[in-house]
């Protein structure tokens, strides 16, 4: 029986656990925190898609069998829920004994194998994984066949300085600033009511952002926001172009929300804007931007002053290839994801009009006939990518699954990680009709 290291215990980790364990194969989950540690940690943020949207055919068959009652697949839920849907399935018959929580995967080699040896050959797999282990009780090692790497992007959010390096001053002072969504409406409230909030980026994550900073200002008047993105807005001038009969009414609201608070009075809405410098005095960060004109070089940038309270650098996540160091993995330079499913992600995005990091601010008019235009899948998150051979390396049976496989690519949705599950069990197994979700996601 061919044994399959699963790390990273988050929706798709576990997913991948139980798909592995119904198909006879020996699997291990390692998680380094607890259960679903990542979705934890913004476990007060909705998420845009519905329910099912974000669990497999398997799972609900499954846990409807154990009746397990399930939320209403048109509504959404919250990182706490869907924190709780994956102890769930954790809990199931076949993944019993199966997941070792607060174990750190160090790293991944291979037994008596160099990276450098046996260079894009198929004779690597006749040397079994080597999994570096540590948790309360020390180091191990333990090996595999099989290794899946589905530990996310959460832990390496992607710095805010002009060309995505850190500005000066940003290492110092990042233990200030929000990367990651903060609890506006709740625990961290009293640091945004009534502050003046710089938010960097131009995703989800920054519209969410800005939303909750906006709902305060009817109790809290003196709350303000600047909101600077990077790149270049559509002609229309707002920061999202709105997808016509959007499948995702959760997504269309925070989109049409985002756009309209831009000319919110309490909110300085400034495109082609990059953090130059940051300092902070121990009360108030004091931050210089520069500014471009549409069309005109940097060289002549306008630059201005700002002092706030807070930072929040929603810049997007990228994936840490520490793990990997010693194997050969081949990752595309621009998302370092897969280098095969990049090359068809930019090839999506090319013509839904959008760029890797950006969601729908830099959606641009596609070139063709009206005829074309018309035939040309409009919505970059409706586009299956059905392939098996888009997750292969040149390292035999090691795959990045989930999130972490669209690298800096923001367009990643769970049914897309429910796909490569069912995808990498197909080249793990040899058997390309292997398909426990019975065709329904295709």
């Amino acid at each position: 029986m061919k044994r399959i290291a699963i790390i990273g215990g988050g929706p798709i980790g576990v997913e991948a656990a139980l798909y592995g364990a119904c198909a006879g194969f020996d699997v291990q989950v390692y998680e380094r925190g607890r259960l679903a540690e990542n979705v934890r940690a913004w476990g007060y943020i909705n998420v845009f898609t519905e329910w099912k949207r974000n669990r497999s055919p398997l799972a609900c068959r499954l846990l409807t069998a154990q009746a397990v009652l399930l939320p209403d697949g048109e509504t959404t839920s919250s990182g706490d829920e869907l924190a709780a849907y994956v102890a769930q399935l954790a809990a199931l018959e076949p993944l019993r004994g199966r997941i070792q929580e607060h174990t750190e995967v160090v790293s991944i080699t291979r037994e008596r194998c160099l990276k450098s040896d046996f260079i894009n050959d198929a004779r690597r797999a006749e040397f079994p994984f080597r999994l570096h282990l540590r948790d309360d009780a020390g180091d191990r090692i333990e090996h595999a066949d099989i290794v899946f790497d589905a530990t996310g992007v959460y832990g390496t959010p992607n710095w805010m300085g002009s060309g995505g390096a850190p500005c000066p001053g940003e290492r110092e002072w990042r233990e200030r600033i929000d990367y990651h969504l903060p609890d506006v409406a709740g625990h961290d409230q009293l640091r945004f009511a009534n502050r003046h909030t710089l938010i960097v980026g131009s995703g989800h994550s920054a519209a969410s952002t800005l939303r909750s900073i906006c709902d305060l200002m009817p109790q809290h008047p003196r709350t303000r926001a600047t909101w600077i993105v990077r790149r270049d807005v559509p002609p229309h001038g707002f920061p999202y172009t709105l997808v016509p009969d959007d499948p995702s009414p959760h997504r269309d609201e925070l989109h049409r929300r985002a756009n309209e608070l831009t000319e919110h009075a309490n909110v300085d809405f400034r495109p082609r804007t990059v953090v130059e410098t940051i300092k902070h005095d121990g009360q108030s960060f004091q931050v210089l931007i520069s500014t471009y004109r549409s069309g005109e070089s940097s060289l002549q940038a306008q630059s201005a002053r700002l002092e706030c309270d807070n930072i929040a650098a929603h810049t997007g996540f990228g994936p840490d290839a520490a793990l990997w160091s010693d194997l050969q993995v081949q990752v595309h330079p621009a998302t370092g994801g897969p280098f095969r499913l990049a090359e068809a992600l930019i090839a999506n995005n090319f013509h839904a009009g959008v760029g890797l990091s950006t969601g729908y601010a830099e959606k641009k008019p596609r070139a063709g006939t009206a005829a074309e235009t018309a035939s040309t899948p409009q919505d970059r998150f409706q586009v299956v990518l059905n392939d098996p051979d888009f997750l292969r390396h040149p390292e035999p049976n090691f795959y990045v699954i989930g999130i972490k496989s669209y690298g800096r690519d923001a367009g990643f949705l769970m049914q897309n990680g429910f796909r490569q599950v069912r995808d990498v069990y197909k080249l793990a197994s040899g058997d390309a009709s292997l398909d426990l979700y019975e065709g329904t996601l295709d």
